[in-house]
């Protein structure tokens, strides 16, 4: 439930990544992956020239200048690792299906990188592919079994998928694994968020008040835990106090897009429905249903 990229120490050592350090393979595979990337991303055209056979102006050489530039520093770079930052900045756009896309071919060329199923994992967690998250963040403990952000990530995700008895295992597998301030607080907000989901609101709220006061320098953590917080007042009939900690939760933000639409719902059925609209708004907008109405974004 926390916007926090995935990051490992990677192996750079191994026998596919030695062949494709040479510099004519590093050039071949800059080739392909641009193809790959750019039809992923919808945009495979934007790299030919110009059909019309119009004059380059000056700014087109000052362009071109600058990309053969960037070419000959990119040949010397680890291809995978160009794959890995070029996916990495597709899912940080949201462009997920195009970062799905390049962390498969990533992990086709080094099947033991714990950062590639790591973020191809990620990907599928953002767009809400619960079940795939599963196989891939799974994938990451089989290589890395303490590994923090592999069992945090899967206490949420088997968590929405109702596998509760998986969920509380890695939840309380990350709680021991956390290592640090940010991780524990993390790891707190995702178990108070998984009492809430089971109708334990007793030791939710403890919980989420605890990751409010451990960590609340952590923006993400503390935005969702004055989500659930306020979750647990609203299960409680308490609803006029839960309604501080719904609008600071919309204040700090979160990448968690089902936050903003399930406080919108709460605004409405309160007759708030200029805050109920505002919610809405944000949650079609991180999941780009701009033009979609509420019904349409949660179908």
């Amino acid at each position: 439930m926390y916007d926090q990229y995935p990051v490992h120490d990677v192996p750079q050592n191994n026998l596919i990544q030695r062949f494709f350090a040479q510099r004519w393979s590093a050039i071949a595979l800059e080739i392909v992956m641009t193809i790959v990337i750019t039809i992923a991303a919808g945009a495979a055209f934007d790299f030919f020239e110009p059909l019309d056979g119009a004059e380059k102006t000056s700014a087109d050489v000052a362009h071109s200048a600058s990309g053969t530039v960037e070419i000959e520093e990119l040949t010397t770079r680890d291809p995978l690792q160009f794959i890995k930052q070029t996916g990495a900045a597709r899912i940080r756009e949201r462009r997920f299906a195009a970062g799905e896309a390049i962390f498969a071919w990533a992990i086709a060329l080094a099947p033991e990188d714990v950062e590639s199923y790591a973020w191809r994992g990620y990907a599928n967690m953002q767009a809400g592919d619960y079940v795939e998250a599963q196989a891939y963040y799974g994938k990451v403990l089989a290589l890395k079994p303490a590994d923090f952000a592999g069992h945090s990530a899967l206490c949420w995700a088997f968590g929405e998928t109702e596998q509760y008895d998986q969920a509380k295992a890695h939840c309380q597998l990350a709680l021991q694994n956390a290592g640090n301030r940010t991780n524990y607080a993390i790891a707190l907000e995702n178990w108070c968020w998984l009492r809430v989901e089971t109708d334990a609101y007793d030791e939710a709220a403890k919980t989420c008040r605890f990751s409010l006061e451990y960590a609340p320098e952590y923006e993400e953590a503390r935005a969702l835990a004055n989500y659930n917080l306020g979750r647990v007042l609203v299960a409680q009939g308490r609803t006029q106090e839960a309604l501080p900690h719904f609008a600071e939760a919309l204040r700090i933000g979160s990448s968690y897009l089902k936050m903003y639409l399930e406080i919108g719902r709460i605004y409405d059925t309160l007759g708030n429905h200029s805050a109920a609209q505002a919610s809405y708004v944000k949650y079609r907008e991180l999941s780009g249903l701009r033009g979609a109405s509420v019904g349409q974004a949660d179908g």
